[in-house]
């Protein structure tokens, strides 16, 4: 493809003109950022939004002989915006680090994932107790009913709960013992 031929079609042809501009272009500024960015992604990224912003604006430019250097500015220009957005960004996430504004942030992100881990195996555990035991625990300890409330509402002993409530407690005590190994190694 000639470059002259394309600068010089007319007005009304704007879209296959551009087009044929972009092809012949694309690549070249593609490697042309990549050398300032070394991310190939970003390089594609800003080429394309260079592209459109061109594209948005094209009543305002020439297609001249020097338009292929406007274009390698516009490009050189994205690209050492987003170097200095970059710093800027990375100053402020060291800042924050600094601070510990964005380990604290992070930290109780964790925290929250860990306790909701925590709670699945708490309830896969009580969920393998034996049928009774699991009662008199989920009654106890999730409904804040004494024994002898439980004994009535299941109609057993005061003496059942306590030896169901010891047995659900030393299982589960078995049951979750890695756990404790866990909250020790990480608390």
């Amino acid at each position: 493809m000639n470059k002259g031929n394309v600068i010089h079609r007319r007005k009304d042809d704007d879209e296959v003109r551009f087009e044929e501009l972009f092809k012949f272009h694309y690549p070249r500024l593609i490697f042309f950022a990549n050398r300032f960015l070394n991310d190939m992604a970003t390089a594609e990224e800003l080429v394309s939004e260079t592209f459109a912003a061109l594209w948005e604006n094209r009543d305002k430019y020439s297609l001249d002989s020097c338009f292929s250097g406007l274009l390698y500015k516009m490009v050189q220009n994205r690209c050492l915006n987003y170097i200095k957005h970059q710093k800027i960004e990375n100053e402020y996430v060291q800042y924050l680090i600094k601070k510990n504004l964005l380990t604290e942030r992070s930290s109780f992100e964790e925290d929250k994932l860990i306790a909701k881990e925590f709670e699945s195996h708490i309830q896969e555990a009580i969920n393998h107790l034996p049928q009774r035991c699991r009662q008199v625990f989920k009654l106890s300890r999730f409904e804040h009913k004494q024994n002898k409330e439980i004994a009535d509402i299941l109609n057993i002993s005061k003496k059942t709960v306590e030896r169901q409530m010891s047995i659900a407690l030393q299982k589960l005590r078995l049951g979750l013992q890695h756990l404790l190994t866990l909250l020790i190694l990480f608390f």
